[in-house]
């Protein structure tokens, strides 16, 4: 290879590089990871509404309990 092919495959790595990250780092920011799991929980709701009412149920049972337990529990 000639220096001109080494420097030209040199930039056209960096190109491929640069363009690999930057899809990287769209694809694990906040807002797209926020995207993708909103999406995710509304079609899991849409597809079978029951269980997220039961675990919400759950988690409020859950949190009403803590909340009790704090209050009235002996913590002498």
């Amino acid at each position: 290879m000639s220096k001109k092919d080494v420097q030209n495959f040199v930039e056209q790595t960096r190109t491929e590089l640069e363009s690999t990250l930057d899809e990287i780092e769209h694809r694990l920011s906040p807002q797209e990871l926020t995207k993708q799991a909103t999406d995710w929980i509304s079609e899991s709701y849409d597809r079978n509404p029951s269980r997220w009412l039961i675990g919400g149920g759950i988690a409020l049972v859950g949190a009403i309990a803590a909340v009790l337990w704090a209050i009235f529990g002996d913590d002498d």
